[in-house]
Formats: structure tokens, C-alpha cells, sequence
């Protein structure tokens, strides 16, 4: 006799089933998360599972007010007040005063210096220096104060977009700076005069300029170059532009004009970090389909006419930025990683691998395994007991055992680096699969069986029309096995593949985590690809797959 289930116990019932499901998946949660963080946001000082929220600031030059933002919480007023009188008094406009950049506001990026400063004497000075008074600690903070502690704290805090020079190389390797000679800021002319503008800068010795913009008058702006090329155009091979992004996630992209046609690169640039880099553009071309890292964006024809420059020696490129929302700067977050992730490794072969591998092992699998179920099941034959009894002692034998002599039988058969091994062994069946098939038909009555012989049925014929259908469910659970054994199979491709271009996807994160030195959010962008397919068939084939358990678990 069974009672209905008192409202306490069934409310208790479902808070562990949510406290479980929170457990379980917070490691993807974790995964997924960290997949969109930039380096700077891996390790900080507290725990923090989510990304912190992108800068999509109107203006730049402006000053960072997050990254010394959990400082903020722990200084207090005095000590505040002690470390900005200090930092105005080295900032003084004396000669020996330290420069403090005039694009911004004063009294706000001596704020953000004085946070900063408070983070760093936390780690300089020792834990009991804080107890004393407030006029030596005062004395304490001028004597650490010099030009390279504020430099490296104001590093950190003052965003501003710097282009540096830009360099063009041809087919046949000649590099040449345009425009050099000339001062930075009047290489490029600015198109959009209402939200930007170029001032001449040095940045620790490097000459550069800074453009200066505000989108509260436009949603764009645009700086254009024309130069003349030591070579032809024609021979044209890419074009690298240094430049200093803001962390301002805007979408910066460039256009060319060569040969009477107009270019535009493929995807926007998000000027993510505060650290000096290159960006490359060029053509389509055959480096696209190698195992290259591509460090390049392509750039594509996208208009040709006789408005576009067509001179044999000269190039025209403009840089335009458009001002991003919080969802744009937002979805340029999450993507980046996996734009990373994608230049670096062939993604797509290596994807296409898998699923080849998958397809041909899901199959051979199946097919095999129920055949063979079949024989054994239903198929009276000498010797069959004795081969079933031999199969599932191959069971006890560890692969690491058969693992050198299965490798020297496939070199012998001439397929080392080749993607034979990696699938054609579905062929041969897996014995457990075998019995856990041969457990399901031993139950299915014979009556169908003789009813379909008397009907003219041949074996293979009651195999493929009568057992197969029946077992549906148990080859949907050897079909999911076979799909996460091909899918994340490592060690397969580690002994027989040498090829890169041969490698399956699980490999391939591999070598990609090597190739980039383990950083923890590129290798979560790339294990999250990894993981979506076999969260996908989880979804779609778990109904399935617990059906498979529950009826071999009734007919064994």
C-alpha cells in the first residue's frame, strides 16, 4: 500500500535534485565562462566565475575605473586623502614633476593612481606599517613614489588608441613603412573631423598617434592613408598595422583601395587589451587552407569601379570604427576567444575529421555488433558457446597490453598516419557490446522468428527486418558509445597519426594547448567546441539511451 507523498518530502526531493544539477554543472558553468574572459581576468585576486562587463565607453582617451575597482573597497578616506596629496604633489607642474596625460580628467586619473598606489604599497610595505600614524605613513608613500611606480600604475588605468606605423610587404618579401618620414599624425587624414581627431604622441619612446574620439556627435569615425608603394600593387601580399588598442570594444575595421576595387576586411577588429600589437590583413589566398597559425584577417572585394584609386603604385587604406552597444561589445567578448582559437588551428579539418571518424565507427559499430549478437543469439552453430565464452575473455585483457602489437600489425598493413586504425577496428565488433546485445535477443520469443521463416524469410533477412527494429534501443546505447569513444579518442591518433593535417578534433585542442603555452581561456574555448556535440547528443538521445539501459536490464 503506498501513501501519497507528503508536500515536505516531495519540496525536499526537488531542492536536491536543484542542489545536484547545480553541483554537477558548475564546472561547464565554469568552463563557459572562462572561455570569454581576457588574459587579465584569469587569475585575479578574488574568485570570480563570470567576465567582467566590457568597457563601450563614447570617449577615448578615458580612465579605466575598473581595474583597481576592488581596491576601493578596502582603502579607506584617510588613507586616500594621504596617497592623493602625494601623487599632487610629484605631479606638480614644476620641471621635475611627473607628467600626468591632459586628455583626461586631473582629479579622476589621480583618484585611480591613488587606488592603484594603495594595492601596490599593500604588497611593498609590511602588514604593521599601517598601524602607525597618518603623517608616516604620508612620508613612507613619497619616498616609494617615483617616476617608474606612478608609470606603471598609470599604465594601467589610462585607455587611449594609438597607431603606430604601418607597413606593407609583397610577394616577394620587399617590406616598406608608409609614409615614413613623415609625422604620424598627419599620415592618416581624418575623414569624420566631428567625432575624432589625431595628435602626435610618444608612448615610452615609440612615436605613434593618439586618436582622440567622442561618439556622442557620430556613430563612426575615419581615418584614411594614401601612400605611394616601392612595388607594384599587383604584388601586394599584407599589410600589418601597429597600434595600441583602448580596451574600448568598439569595431574597428579596415578598408582598401588598389587596382580600381575597394576591399573590406572580413570580420571587425575588437581593440581589446591596453598592449601594444599588430594587426594583418590580407588577400585570400593559399595560406588560408595550411596548418599556419592565421595571424592575418582576410580582406575581400567588395565594390570596383572608377571612384576607387587605380594607380599601379599607390594604395589607400582607411581604418573606421564604429561605436559598439553594451550587446555588441558584449557578443565581441564572448566571440574573441574563439576567433583565437579558430586562426590558430585548422578548426574546420579538424572538426571534419571527427565527424568522419565518428560516422564510420558509429556504423561499422552497430552493424557489426548486432551481427555478430545475432549469430551468437539466435543461429545455432558448432563451437558457438566455446567463441563467446573466448570473446568475453578478451574482455580481461588490458589495452595497454595489445596496444604495441595492435600498432606494429597496422604498420605492417602499411596504414601508420593514416586514419585506417582509427576506424576500421568498429569492424571487428566490441564484446561487450556483443553481449550486452546477445543478453536483448535471447529474449525475443521464436514464434516471430518461425513466423517469418514460414513467410520465406532468409537469416539475414529476419536479422535486418525483425531483430533489428526490436533492438532499436540497445543500438541507439552501443551507437552513443561508439560516438564518445571516436569523439574524444586521444590515444588512437597520438600512436598512429604524425600528420597535422590528419588530426582528429581531441587531438588537435591538444596541440593547440601546446601551441599556446596552456592559456587557461583559449583552452576553455577550445574544449567548450569540444564539448557542445556531446552535450547535443545527451540532450536529443537521453530518452533513448535510458530506454536502452532499463530493457537490457529486463531481458538480461
Amino acid at each position: 500500500m503506498t501513501g501519497k507523498q507528503h508536500p515536505i518530502e516531495k519540496l525536499g526531493v526537488w531542492l536536491c535534485l536543484i542542489f545536484g544539477a547545480v553541483i554537477f554543472s558548475f564546472p561547464f558553468v565554469w568552463m563557459v565562462c572562462s572561455s570569454f574572459k581576457v588574459d587579465r581576468e584569469l587569475f585575479p585576486e578574488k574568485l570570480s566565475v563570470f567576465p567582467g562587463t566590457p568597457n563601450a565607453l563614447p570617449v577615448s582617451p578615458f580612465v579605466d575605473r575598473h581595474y583597481y575597482k576592488k581596491a576601493a573597497s578596502r582603502i579607506t578616506k584617510p588613507f586616500l586623502d594621504i596617497f592623493t596629496q602625494a601623487i599632487e604633489e610629484k605631479t606638480s607642474g614644476s620641471s621635475n614633476g611627473f607628467a600626468l596625460p591632459s586628455h583626461v580628467n586631473r582629479e579622476e586619473i589621480i583618484r585611480e593612481i591613488s587606488l592603484g598606489l594603495a594595492k601596490k604599497l599593500e604588497t611593498m610595505l609590511p602588514p604593521d606599517t599601517w598601524k602607525r600614524g597618518e603623517r608616516e605613513i604620508g612620508d613612507l608613500t613619497r619616498k616609494s613614489l617615483n617616476e617608474e611606480v606612478l608609470g606603471g600604475i598609470l599604465e594601467n588605468v589610462y585607455r587611449r588608441m594609438l597607431i603606430g606605423n604601418v607597413m606593407i610587404r609583397s610577394n616577394t618579401r620587399v617590406e616598406q613603412i608608409l609614409g615614413q618620414g613623415i609625422p604620424h599624425s598627419r599620415r592618416f587624414k581624418v575623414l569624420t573631423r566631428d567625432t575624432a581627431t589625431l595628435i602626435e604622441e610618444d608612448d615610452r619612446g615609440t612615436p605613434c598617434a593618439l586618436v582622440k574620439y567622442d561618439f556622442a556627435k557620430g556613430d563612426l569615425w575615419k581615418i584614411q592613408m594614401t601612400a605611394e608603394t616601392s612595388f607594384p600593387v599587383r604584388d601586394l601580399y599584407r599589410i600589418q598595422i601597429s597600434f595600441r588598442p583602448d580596451d574600448n570594444w568598439h569595431r574597428l575595421s579596415c578598408f582598401v583601395e588598389k587596382e580600381g576595387a575597394l576591399y573590406k576586411s572580413v570580420r571587425p577588429i575588437y581593440p581589446a587589451n591596453f598592449e601594444w600589437a599588430v594587426i594583418t590583413y590580407q588577400e585570400p589566398g593559399p595560406d588560408d587552407h595550411s596548418n599556419k597559425i592565421r595571424s592575418w584577417i582576410n580582406i575581400r572585394e567588395i565594390d570596383r569601379g572608377a571612384q576607387y584609386l587605380n594607380d599601379p603604385r599607390k594604395i589607400r587604406i582607411t581604418l573606421e570604427m564604429k561605436k559598439s552597444s553594451l550587446i555588441h561589445a558584449w557578443w565581441g567578448k564572448i566571440c574573441r576567444n574563439y576567433y583565437i582559437t579558430a586562426d590558430h588551428i585548422p578548426l574546420w579539418r579538424y572538426i571534419s575529421t571527427s565527424f568522419y571518424l565518428v560516422i564510420l565507427n558509429v556504423f561499422l559499430s552497430v552493424f557489426s555488433c548486432s551481427l555478430v549478437a545475432y549469430a551468437i543469439a539466435r543461429i545455432s552453430w558448432p563451437g558457438r558457446n566455446f567463441n563467446f565464452l573466448l570473446m568475453l575473455a578478451t574482455m580481461m585483457i588490458p589495452a595497454q597490453v595489445t596496444m604495441i602489437p595492435g600498432f606494429l600489425i597496422w604498420k605492417y598493413l602499411g596504414c601508420y598516419n593514416t586514419l585506417v586504425p582509427l576506424w576500421l577496428g568498429a569492424a571487428f565488433s566490441a564484446p561487450f557490446n556483443v553481449f550486452l546485445l546477445r543478453q536483448f535477443l535471447k529474449g525475443i520469443p521464436r514464434d516471430l522468428e518461425e513466423a517469418a521463416r514460414i513467410d520465406g524469410c532468409r537469416f539475414f533477412q529476419i536479422y535486418w527486418h525483425i531483430m533489428l527494429p526490436l533492438v532499436k534501443p540497445v543500438l541507439i546505447v552501443i551507437g552513443i558509445g561508439a560516438f564518445l569513444g571516436a569523439w574524444n579518442n586521444f590515444v588512437g591518433p597520438l600512436i598512429y597519426i604524425a600528420d597535422q593535417r590528419l588530426y582528429p578534433l581531441a587531438f588537435g585542442l591538444f596541440a593547440f594547448a601546446v601551441q599556446i603555452a596552456n592559456n587557461p581561456s583559449l583552452t576553455m574555448a577550445g574544449s567548450f567546441i569540444m564539448s557542445v556535440p556531446i552535450v547535443l547528443v545527451f540532450f536529443l538521445a537521453q530518452k533513448y539511451f535510458i530506454q536502452g539501459i532499463t530493457l537490457t536490464g529486463l531481458k538480461g
